[in-house]
C-alpha cells in the first residue's frame, strides 16, 4: 500500500485534471498523515481586487479540502466512495494576506464508519481552518455526506 503523501499526491493529480479550479488556483499539498490534511495555494492566482485572498477561491478550497479527506479516509476501507457537502458556513475574521493553507482533521469517525458499514451511506462534520503566516483567519464547518457507489 502507498503511503498518504503518495495518496493524497495522487489526488491532488486527479483534481487538477477532473476539476480545473484547482489546477487554476495552484492547489498542492502541503502535508497529509492519514488524519490531517493541509492544501497550500498561492496568493496570487487567488487574489480580490484588495489585495487579499479571495473569498471565492478561500471558500472553494474548504470545500475540496474537507471532500479530500474524506476521499482519502473512505477509499482504503470501503473503496470507492462519493462525498459531497450539502452545508457550509464560513466564518471570515481577518483577511488572508499571503500565502495560505485550509487544514482539516478527522473527528471521531466511528458514527460515520458504523453508517456506512450498516447503510452504505452516512454524513460528518468537519471544521476547516485557513491561515497564512498572520494566522488563523477564516473557518469553514461544513457537513458532508458519504456514500458507497
Amino acid at each position: 500500500m502507498s503511503t498518504p503523501v503518495k495518496r493524497a499526491q495522487a489526488l491532488i493529480v486527479q483534481l487538477h485534471q477532473e476539476v480545473p479550479l484547482t489546477a487554476a488556483m495552484q492547489l498542492a499539498l502541503q502535508s497529509f498523515d492519514d488524519s490531517t490534511l493541509v492544501f497550500r495555494v498561492p496568493l496570487l492566482p487567488n487574489i480580490n481586487d484588495k489585495g487579499t485572498g479571495f473569498a471565492g477561491s478561500i471558500t472553494s478550497l474548504g470545500c475540496i479540502t474537507g471532500w479530500s479527506l474524506l476521499t482519502l479516509w473512505s477509499e482504503p476501507l470501503f473503496g470507492h466512495c462519493q462525498c459531497a457537502v450539502y452545508d457550509a458556513q464560513f466564518h471570515f475574521s481577518q483577511p488572508l494576506k499571503g500565502d495560505f493553507t485550509a487544514t482539516v482533521t478527522l473527528p471521531d469517525m466511528t458514527h460515520l464508519m458504523d453508517s456506512l458499514r450498516r447503510k452504505r451511506k452516512g454524513k460528518v462534520s468537519l471544521d476547516i481552518e485557513f491561515a497564512d503566516s498572520d494566522g488563523v483567519a477564516a473557518r469553514l464547518h461544513g457537513r458532508y455526506a458519504v456514500w458507497q457507489v
